[in-house]
């Protein structure tokens, strides 16, 4: 973790814009005083305030809202991070996680700041036995379509979540993810299996063509790219659909967007 100033006991006002821990904040029980655009799991936080994007704060609405705590993405938002601070009494920045062991690291550490040690942990523990399934490929590769390429590298959580479920990742890139204007053909040609999250259902089989019919399934938008609770159960969805050889996953939490009274996040209660 990258912090700046210091917490003085439990934080009352936090603004976060890292919407895989604010999903996990909003499980612990913990209200948010602002958040980024993107947060939405669970759907009770769109309710609070927008405050910032991936790229960009209102400095204005910060000042205003003083935070005890705010919370960023790094590196996505490091860029940001001195204008954060300035306007809050503490901030974390928080580095993208390049195991599920880490991500379980990051939970556990907001459950400390907001004194919930035990509920944090028991979170945790479920999110990572939810992360578990039985065999069904070797050489497996990411993509994720936002507009470029993200290929998910080796040393990463979407790498290690996929193996865990049985979709073992192929090995050799050592690195988080890696940034293209095109398809990262390297990788495809060692790939047996590809998870590709497309940028919509309506046109995503013309998005797959650089595929070349290798075999392959195709998630909504925002399946992969976050590691919140959500996370294993969208994956589970994504192994169902694999053992059955669907091309493309319904029902992700980017498609539904659940709400904490509903069912989707039972696994956790």
């Amino acid at each position: 973790m990258i912090t700046v100033g210091v917490l003085d006991g439990v934080p009352r006002r936090v603004v976060s814009l890292n919407p895989s821990v604010n999903e996990f904040l909003a499980l612990l029980g913990v209200e948010l005083a602002g958040r980024d655009a993107f947060s939405y799991r669970p759907a009770e936080l769109m309710s609070v305030p927008i405050v910032g994007t991936f790229v960009d704060v209102d400095r204005e609405a910060l000042s205003k809202l003083r935070p005890d705590l705010a919370i960023l993405y790094y590196p996505v938002q490091r860029h940001l991070l001195d204008a954060v601070a300035n306007a809050s009494k503490a901030v974390v920045a928080v580095p993208t996680p390049t195991s599920v062991d880490h991500a379980v690291a990051v939970f556990r550490f907001f459950a400390r700041v907001f004194d919930r040690d035990e509920e944090g942990d028991r979170i945790a523990g479920i999110y990572r036995d939810l992360l578990r399934g039985a065999p069904l490929y070797d050489e497996v590769v990411a993509v994720i379509n936002l507009g470029v390429y993200d290929l998910a590298c080796s040393n990463s959580y979407v790498a290690d979540a996929l193996t865990r479920v049985g979709l073992r990742y192929v090995r050799g890139f050592p690195c988080v993810f890696k940034h293209s204007e095109s398809p990262p053909q390297e990788a495809l040609s060692r790939a047996h299996f590809v998870v590709y999250e497309a940028r919509g259902k309506n046109y995503y089989e013309k998005e797959t063509q650089f595929l070349g019919g290798k075999p392959h399934v195709v998630t909504p938008n925002d399946t992969l790219a976050h590691y919140g609770p959500s996370l294993p159960l969208d994956l589970r969805l994504v192994a169902e659909a694999v053992a059955r050889g669907a091309r493309w996953v319904g029902g992700t939490s980017s498609a539904v967007r659940p709400t904490l009274r509903g069912g989707w996040y039972a696994p956790y209660r």
